[in-house]
């Protein structure tokens, strides 16, 4: 069972809300999707959270159509400040989105 992982161009989220009872996994293909899902709960955990944020990050990279660099990072920083909003005590959240920004 994993919380949280990357195949093909989705997120694949177990919803721990559901846990113990139930195993359902969510296809997550939009960062706000996730952030969603983390504001909601459905992920829980310090490192599953930060993980969580670092593929938001990737999904909001793929959607953005941009000319040039500035214009991507522009865009790029909406992503993440959206994924910073979802917790703001979470430090393996802002752990992540610092990460991916440096390799941005």
């Amino acid at each position: 069972m994993k919380a949280i992982t990357w195949v093909s161009t989705k997120v694949v989220l177990l919803d721990q809300t559901l846990l113990p009872t139930q195993e359902v996994y969510l296809d997550i293909t939009d960062y706000e999707e996730l952030a969603l899902a983390i504001e909601n709960m459905l992920i829980r955990g310090a490192p599953a959270i930060g993980a969580a944020a670092a593929y938001g990050v990737a999904l909001g990279a793929n959607q953005i159509a941009a000319t040039s660099k500035e214009a991507f990072l522009e865009k790029l920083k909406v992503v993440s400040d959206r994924l910073a909003g979802t917790r703001p005590t979470a430090v393996n959240l802002f752990w992540a989105l610092e990460r991916m920004d440096m390799v941005a």
